[in-house]
């Protein structure tokens, strides 16, 4: 939950009708190799089990955050090369572009929900260990073109996601905690939707009418699952994991039946890179978590769903 606040100190939607379950579907998943992140992608078997796991790229910089095009052909991503930067490439591994200046420190981005566009942010500040940086949230075309700030200025904001009601939810630094926000797409109308706790990793379910997020609200150092309507109403608690086990960093499935998340052991809220850490699976309902086998990193596992086509 809290990875990027210890990176930087130190899915979009579906398309298509999908009725089947999502047994045999490709996720994107962040996994350490030599000690540097990198994007992997599986397939899901019938018996929910992570298979067929292979390296998307070949880059020798780290890479996070990895973020599908609504049509189930590209991902956007972070990549720490000329300070960070936005890049995209072709769900095959060909095509790789950068779409952020260089230099520059931009991460997590996310799709428009017709693909046209990029969201993300941009931290403003040099990176000094224990000092929270200024940061912007902008919006690009995919060409790197258009590129603007529609929030900036007030603390620290990051993990900006799109919904396909064309709303905007992030994680931000509000009074003393990592907090969920939404607002609209031209920064207008931001409401902070979590208070008291932190609350972090927000991700829209496919309709755009809930939200799930990690949080440690029920404090004794506990991170969980929830969910909650777009409006921050009627929170529902998903995953019941007791210390040292979390879980957290969440994906809806496209027929909107599961969620994904990364659950690992004593992660320190989810930002000890030396934790252990898999990919699990959930119904959205809280019933039936149960593991994939695969393992991911333990700061930023990222597990994220494939569209349909």
């Amino acid at each position: 939950m809290l990875r990027y606040v210890q990176l930087i100190l130190l899915v979009a939607g579906c398309s298509g009708n999908d009725p089947a379950p999502p047994s045999n579907k490709t996720m994107a998943f962040v996994n350490m190799e030599g000690g540097i992140n990198h994007i992997y992608l599986m397939d899901i078997g019938n018996d929910g089990r992570g298979i067929h796991s292979s390296r998307l790229t070949s880059t020798s910089e780290s890479e996070d955050y990895p973020s599908w095009s609504p049509d189930g052909s590209k991902i956007a991503f972070t990549r720490g090369k000329d300070g960070s930067g936005i890049y995209i490439i072709n769900a095959d591994g060909n095509g790789l572009q950068r779409l952020s200046p260089i230099p520059g420190y931009d991460v997590t981005p996310s799709w428009s929900p017709d693909g046209s566009k990029i969201i993300y942010t941009r931290v403003l500040d040099p990176i000094t260990q224990n000092v929270m940086p200024r940061t912007e949230i902008r919006i690009m075309n995919l060409d790197g073109s258009d590129d603007h700030s529609i929030l900036g200025g007030i603390g620290f904001s990051v993990e900006p996601r799109w919904s396909v009601k064309d709303k905007i939810v992030f994680m931000g630094f509000r009074n003393g905690f990592m907090n969920i926000l939404t607002m609209n797409v031209d920064g207008s109308d931001s409401k902070q939707l979590t208070d008291s706790s932190n609350n972090g990793d927000p991700a829209w379910s496919i309709d755009g009418t809930k939200i799930s997020f990690g949080s440690d609200r029920e404090g004794g150092d506990k991170l969980n699952v929830f969910t909650m309507n777009a409006d921050g109403s009627e929170i529902r608690q998903i995953t019941h994991f007791d210390v040292p086990y979390e879980s957290g960093d969440t994906s809806w499935s496209c027929d909107g039946v599961r969620i994904a998340f990364e659950w690992d052991i004593n992660g320190k809220k989810q930002s000890d890179p030396n934790a252990y850490a898999e990919v699990w699976i959930v119904n959205a309902d809280g019933t039936n978590p149960s593991s994939t086998g695969q393992r991911c990193s333990g700061v930023g596992c990222a597990p994220r769903w494939r569209p349909s086509k």
